[in-house]
């Protein structure tokens, strides 16, 4: 059900609405059994992987002089249409502190996947994005019938396969706009995260 066929619904009674919105929810189960749920996961985790690598990349010259270490755990995800499965967690630790990455999960609205990094002054979200999208605001898509927010209609499946995902900081709000994962970044998040220094 698309936003407008919500909006031209606004002088329906409150029954025909939810018609309309049963019959929305229909079409949602229908999309879901078409996805292929553990190909799903399957490419989640490679991307995951691939996140995991371009922080490794970046810290190899500091774990070779021994300034820090990286290593990874395993952690329980459990997904609404995919169950419980394993994932890596990263830690980055130097000096007394740590740094963790960790793997929320691909079931998400406008992303294929989350990734909250932390350390002691707070977190910052990764986010598995559309590479042509600048931040937050180009992904949401409200629409309000009669004061109620209902739910944006789930992605088609087959879009998904023809966009370019990559993993991208999601900077502070309001902006929220997203920032390329690369050593520059990660850098100055980990900076961030550690002793509240904020790059410029």
């Amino acid at each position: 059900m698309k936003s407008a066929d919500y909006a031209s619904s606004q002088y329906m009674t409150k029954k025909e609405s939810f018609s309309l919105f049963l019959s929305a929810k229909e079409k949602d189960i229908k999309v879901d059994a078409k996805i292929d749920w553990e190909a799903r996961k399957k490419a989640w985790l490679e991307y995951l992987n691939a996140l995991y690598d371009l922080f490794s990349g970046c810290l190899m010259d500091f774990q070779h002089k021994g300034k820090l270490k990286v290593s990874k755990d395993s952690i329980e995800i459990i997904e609404g249409n995919i169950g419980p499965y394993q994932a890596d967690r990263m830690i980055i630790e130097f000096a007394d502190e740590k740094i963790i990455l960790k793997p929320i999960g691909t079931i998400l609205i406008g992303a294929m996947g989350r990734v909250d990094m932390s350390g002691k002054y707070g977190s910052v979200k990764i986010v598995l994005v559309d590479s042509r999208m600048k931040g937050i605001r180009d992904q949401i898509r409200i629409s309000v019938v009669e004061g109620d927010s209902l739910p944006p209609k789930k992605p088609d499946s087959n879009i998904e396969k023809a966009v370019n995902w990559e993993w991208r900081f999601v900077s502070a709000p309001p902006a929220s706009l997203y920032q390329p994962v690369n050593d520059e970044t990660i850098y100055s998040v980990i900076m961030e995260l550690s002793n509240g220094y904020k790059h410029a």
